[in-house]
């Protein structure tokens, strides 16, 4: 397998995993949050495969901010107390995925060939660092769900391609 469908590959793997957990989600800001993960997923591998084409590239905004609002909503949503730990292995899953993919972003940006390659890749490690730190805040909301409606931060930097 190429680099190209490895990518697209990972990039469609995190895509379902986060529509099924956001069917699955019982919180309403926690379903937007995970569509929102995955509509970015999708993002990706249109990028990916526009770069195999040898077409032009665009890396897009990221939902950072969009994100960030939704998180703070959900702090004032008591019924994020009412989450089960059903979902942990799913939320596990999403963090290893997302891992890996900083990991190969990391690995294919320093070996990128082009200008327009390295900054594709840099991005996707940003944004996929991001869903990393979103999916890890997610599963402390799931695990202590009371403090995390007292305590929560969530505070992405404000760059335009998070």
């Amino acid at each position: 397998m190429n680099m190209f469908d490895f990518a697209v590959q990972m990039e469609k793997d995190a895509e379902t995993l986060y529509l099924k957990m956001a069917a699955e989600a019982p919180v309403e800001g926690i379903k937007k949050v995970l569509q929102m993960l995955a509509e970015e997923e999708a993002r990706h591998r249109f990028a990916i495969e526009q770069l195999q084409k040898k077409q032009e590239v665009s890396p897009t905004k990221g939902v950072a901010l969009e994100i960030k609002t939704v998180f703070n909503e959900l702090r004032h949503d008591k019924s994020i107390i009412q989450i089960s730990e059903d979902a942990l292995d799913d939320y596990q899953k999403a963090l290893k995925i997302e891992e890996k993919g900083i990991q190969f972003y990391k690995e294919q940006f320093a070996k990128a060939g082009d200008e327009a390659t390295a900054k594709l890749f840099e991005v996707l490690m940003k944004q996929e660092s991001y869903h990393y730190k979103t999916v890890e805040n997610v599963l402390e909301m799931v695990r202590k769900p009371q403090w995390w409606v007292e305590d929560a931060e969530f505070n992405p930097r404000d760059s335009e391609y998070y």
